[in-house]
């Protein structure tokens, strides 16, 4: 159901709610292009790739950043060796992928080092910390890292070579960049930024059905939420903002997986009992979309809405409703021109790294039912991605 509804996406726009196409900002013109090359010696560049746990749209959007690499020349055209199919269909998180990429022939331009992928997560942040620096410019050329506790701890380190972060809630408010405009504050770093993303979408939710207190449950860092975004539009709009947080904990092993799910099971039932009118559910609380039917049910027993942060995927496994602003396929083309640009001898700080995705609406219509949500043809129509009986409907 790919259709616009014209009064509809006016009525967004004037709002201010959300931007309309995607647009990279701040696009100075550079001498380095993108064309591939090798490292002075004549060998291939060498890559290294950090993450902080297994979350399915961390894959997701790594692929897209090789995607757009491919299709500036620096990966051999059908060497990835996944679909984005394939990370769906079986799971795979970017530990497996990593692997895979390793083991691969991706042409003369691009490898992934050897031991140089890292889940923070699991590992000791000094022995990573240790390790990088002891690779860096000797093994390593340039770092991937996805998300903000990533991107902050490689920050941190002072390598004397390049890293590219993408994915970040806010690079700025967390520290990793000083800057979205005049520069990152750190030669050596590049973060892609979205402008905001947390408050264009309760801006959005909040139009179609206002609410008055808004639960949020956040896992670790607040930056990685959003939550000085959210605070702002609950200021903004006058809505109460109830706020409770989770210890960060392992979720590696099994037994730690069932015992955070029923931290979080236990929390949600808490936060049922606060007299919320919609729950926000924002990056890392669930990194299972396959629990979400059995977590949100305490909130649809209720007609509460849940309302999505990140990831498609989770509307399609029970959340109401996700009004993105990350167009995955055209941020990793901007990711992946960054990369080229940098190993071309750019500096990393010095490039533009803001980029504005198009809006797309994403729609659990048998949730909406359910719950009595106010449904109209207007905003149907406008609407990307349906879900409704198992069925997709774009």
């Amino acid at each position: 159901m790919k259709r616009i509804a014209a009064v509809m996406l006016a009525v967004v726009l004037l709002l201010g709610l959300l931007p309309m196409g995607g647009t990279a900002e701040n696009d100075a013109k550079t001498e380095i292009g993108t064309a591939p090359a090798n490292r002075p010696d004549g060998g291939p560049f060498r890559l290294a790739f950090i993450d902080y746990d297994e979350y399915l749209p961390s894959s997701r959007q790594l692929f897209y950043v090789l995607h757009g690499l491919e299709e500036y020349g620096w990966i051999r055209e059908g060497s990835i060796p996944f679909t984005v199919e394939e990370i769906d269909a079986e799971g795979l998180t970017t530990d497996r992928l990593y692997e895979r990429l390793q083991a691969a022939d991706l042409g003369p331009y691009l490898t992934f080092v050897e031991g140089g992928f890292h889940y923070l997560g699991y590992e000791d942040p000094e022995q990573v910390a240790e390790e990088l620096r002891k690779r860096a410019g000797a093994e390593i050329d340039l770092v991937l890292t996805f998300g903000t506790s990533a991107g902050v701890f490689v920050s941190q380190l002072g390598l004397p070579i390049p890293m590219v972060d993408y994915s970040a809630t806010d690079p700025v408010a967390s520290g990793i960049i000083a800057s979205s405009t005049e520069g990152s504050g750190n030669p050596n770093v590049w973060a892609q930024v979205e402008p905001s993303l947390p408050l264009r979408q309760l801006k959005y939710y909040h139009s179609i059905q206002p609410f008055s207190r808004l639960g949020i449950i956040v896992y670790g860092d607040e930056n990685v939420s959003g939550v000085p975004d959210i605070i702002r539009c609950a200021e903004e709009i006058g809505f109460e903002l109830v706020k409770y947080n989770l210890d960060v904990v392992s979720r590696e092993t099994d037994e730690q997986r069932e015992n955070y799910y029923a931290t979080v099971r236990q929390e949600i039932g808490k936060m049922v009992g606060e007299n919320i009118d919609a729950f926000f559910l924002t990056a890392d609380l669930i990194n299972d979309p396959q629990r979400l039917a059995g977590l949100l049910e305490p909130f649809y027993e209720k007609k509460i809405p849940v309302y999505l942060m990140d990831d498609a995927t989770y509307v399609e496994n029970g959340v109401l409703m996700l009004i993105s602003a990350y167009d995955n396929e055209n941020v990793g083309r901007f990711v992946a021109e960054a990369v080229c640009r940098i190993l071309n001898g750019a500096e990393a700080g010095s490039l533009p790294c803001v980029y504005t995705s198009a809006p797309s609406i994403c729609f659990n219509y048998d949730v909406a039912r359910r719950i009595g949500y106010p449904i109209s043809f207007e905003f149907l129509s406008a609407c990307d991605t349906i879900y409704t009986e198992g069925r997709k409907d774009e």
